[in-house]
């Protein structure tokens, strides 16, 4: 028989191999089970390997399960504790992985110290720096992250993504210039991409360089006929700015054709353009088709009345203009629109009261002002006219309109004075 000390030996001989064969296998098995996409079991596994002997092996690929599963932090502090267990094994890769999670938490600040650990650990492969500028970006570090990147290209000239992101951050600068340079650097690169020819184009818009942005998305409406409904509504936009409606209506027509249920907004815009090359048959039918879109619209009903004034049926323009003033009481455009009529149809009092209402609103114009007061001459209502010319001279000292209204309202009052 074996004695007692002899036994004790032997099973703690027995405990140390059996713990080693049972860590051994939890790795193994949870390799298998990554192997097979099944990244839960994979982390029992992986688990009880740390549990029972903790490796740097183990602690990676139970930080690789995480990051499968997007639990992001529990990622991180696995890679964490991985580095704490061997320190020389670190890669560069594990410290990328670390900024990742740390990324996708929102942790941009440790998420940039570990992609800057691992430019340390690979520092020509230039990999992080592409993160790195974007921790930059999120933290809103512009100058930083256009410095980064900037020597990102230096490496890699042409890198798509690169270029992609320094066009953002140069948005976020208003360097319109800059964005405009990296754009048709982009279209060099990659000429199919209407993407970058749309943002090129919408930046030339904001420089004031109208024509070029119409020739840029001209060009991309042909080559791409897949483009549709934001090249027509940006053409149509631009078209009706450089005062080319004849162009907009075409363009609005066509977006209309291809929209399922075009928006009130989009047949005012078509109307727009119809009105502004004076087809008004077609402009009154698609102002029709805007309030049948939304009855609640105002502008429609204004539009409306816009456009039968210019037919001469003033009757109809009265009603659309009411119209449009019941249903925004407060828009001063409206209210204007009524007085006009009101003036033309010699409703003085009534249109004084609809201006004195879009004063009030804030439409501070000098020819509403205008309007107003001679309302208000023509209703001889020699008290409100004084009020109110001393109220727009105030606002406009050196309109000459209301300079000469106010001449001729000094000789009126002096002239019946006289009397």
């Amino acid at each position: 028989m074996c004695d007692t000390r002899t036994i004790a030996i032997v099973m703690a001989c027995w405990i140390c191999f059996s713990g080693a064969v049972s860590a051994k296998d939890n790795v193994e098995l949870g390799n298998e089970a990554f192997g097979l996409g099944d990244y839960n079991k994979a982390i029992e596994y992986y688990r009880l390997a740390v549990d029972d002997r903790p490796t740097f092996a183990a602690y990676v690929n139970l930080g690789h399960c995480y990051m499968q599963l997007e639990r992001w932090d529990d990622a991180a502090s696995a890679y964490e504790s991985a580095i704490q267990t061997k320190q020389d094994a670190v890669t560069a890769d594990i410290w990328r992985s670390i900024g990742r999670a740390r990324f996708e938490q929102h942790r941009y600040k440790e998420a940039t110290n570990a992609f800057l650990k691992a430019s340390e650990l690979a520092p020509t492969d230039g990999k992080d720096d592409i993160w790195i500028a974007r921790c930059m970006i999120e933290l809103e570090q512009w100058i930083q992250a256009e410095s980064v990147l900037l020597g990102q290209l230096r490496r890699e000239p042409g890198d798509t993504v690169t270029l992609e992101l320094l066009a953002y951050v140069f948005n976020q600068q208003g360097n319109w210039s800059g964005i405009i340079g990296v754009y048709r650097e982009l279209l060099k690169i990659a000429p199919q991409r209407t993407a970058h020819r749309v943002a090129l184009a919408k930046a030339l818009m904001v420089q004031g360089r109208k024509q070029q942005a119409i020739d840029i998305l001209e060009f991309a409406r042909r080559v791409d006929v897949s483009s549709g409904e934001e090249i027509d509504r940006l053409l149509a936009d631009l078209y009706l700015a450089e005062q080319m409606p004849q162009e907009a209506a075409g363009c609005y027509a066509r977006l209309i054709a291809m929209l399922d249920s075009p928006s009130a907004e989009d047949f005012y815009r078509l109307g727009l353009a119809y009105f502004q090359t004076g087809d008004l048959t077609s402009a009154e039918d698609t102002f029709i088709l805007m309030r049948q879109a939304n009855p609640t619209d105002f502008k429609a009903e204004l539009y409306l009345g816009h456009v039968v004034t210019e037919a001469g049926r003033l009757a109809e323009a009265q009603a659309h203009y009411a119209a449009a003033v019941e249903k925004n009481p407060t828009s001063a455009e409206a209210l204007v629109a009524l007085a006009g009529l009101q003036i033309k149809t010699n409703r003085h009092a009534d249109a004084a009261e609809n201006l004195a209402k879009a004063v009030a609103l804030g439409d501070n114009r000098p020819q509403v002002h205008y309007n107003y007061i001679l309302a208000l001459m023509k209703g001889a209502d020699g008290i409100r006219v004084g009020e109110a010319l001393k109220a727009a001279l105030a606002e406009h000292p050196s309109d000459e309109q209301l300079g000469r209204l106010l001449n001729r309202y000094v000789e009126q009052t002096v002239g019946e004075s006289g009397q």
